[in-house]
């Protein structure tokens, strides 16, 4: 089973969109915790245990923004060896598939850390007016902040590319993203990337408790928190210039949200 076999149609809930994710995710979160044998959410981030957890889910995140990355470049690589579109689909859904495994993880990360939307206010409220926020669903201020950001890397810079599917052809919310192929894009997209790898780094330096200590270090929760903030950012900017919307963002978390259970259910 994939993500084509969910054929039901998924209507974005608007103002509620962001907490009907964390909903979603932590239903996997009460199932992964027994399977995996994790420790409860969240975790403490002054602990082995609970520190392991978090560099573990930081990995995640950054292999699952790889493989859809690499899915890009093959993409790209078939552009200039005169391919055809039709031949890119797959590559271009997985593409999206892998970005949505990636925004579980990120999720995940979100919960074992005890973040929730209520954080992800407070964080949003460090870049954009209060005045612009309110009144707004939290999922369209963070894609707000995405645009912002886009904008003033690439403002005055020429990223011509070419369209694998063009919106007026496009049927299904997982191929959205990705679709536009081009060497200067690929350049901003790795520098996007970086950055969202670069501030979970950040994250991960704060957790100082190694295997092979014997004293337990407190964790600079503040700078934590900070540099997970940094990357959130980061993330939003990339998921906004690879030409995700809120809506397909809510539509393709949802479906893998519903494969996964599946998974779960049928002990895959």
């Amino acid at each position: 089973m994939d993500i084509r076999d969910i054929t039901e149609k998924v209507d974005y809930p608007g103002i509620s969109a962001f907490a009907d994710m964390f909903a979603l995710q932590q239903l996997l979160v009460d199932h992964y915790t027994k399977i995996e044998k994790l420790p409860e959410a969240p975790v403490d981030v002054n602990t082995k245990a609970g520190q392991d957890l978090v560099k573990d889910f930081t990995g995640r995140i950054i292999e699952e923004l790889g493989e859809g990355f690499e899915s890009y470049l093959l993409m790209l690589d078939m552009f200039h060896t005169g391919q055809r579109s039709e031949d890119m689909i797959p590559h271009l859904q997985n593409f999206n598939e892998e970005i949505s495994d990636a925004l579980h993880f990120w999720l995940e990360l979100m919960i074992f850390s005890g973040y929730d939307t209520l954080t992800l206010a407070k964080w949003i409220g460090h870049y954009l007016d209060e005045g612009f926020i309110k009144g707004h669903d939290q999922l369209k201020s963070w894609f707000t902040l995405g645009e912002v950001l886009t904008l003033r890397d690439t403002v005055h810079k020429k990223i011509p590319c070419w369209w694998v599917i063009k919106d007026h052809m496009l049927e299904d919310e997982f191929l959205r993203g990705g679709r536009q192929l081009g060497n200067a894009r690929r350049d901003f997209m790795k520098q996007f990337l970086w950055d969202i790898t670069y501030h979970l780094q950040i994250a991960r330096n704060t957790l100082k408790n190694k295997p092979w200590k014997q004293t337990q270090m407190m964790t600079d929760t503040n700078q934590y928190e900070n540099a997970q903030r940094e990357a959130t950012a980061a993330l939003f900017k990339f998921l906004y210039f690879a030409g995700f919307t809120r809506e397909s963002l809510y539509v393709i978390y949802y479906k893998k949200n519903k494969i996964n259970q599946f998974r779960i259910r049928s002990h895959y």
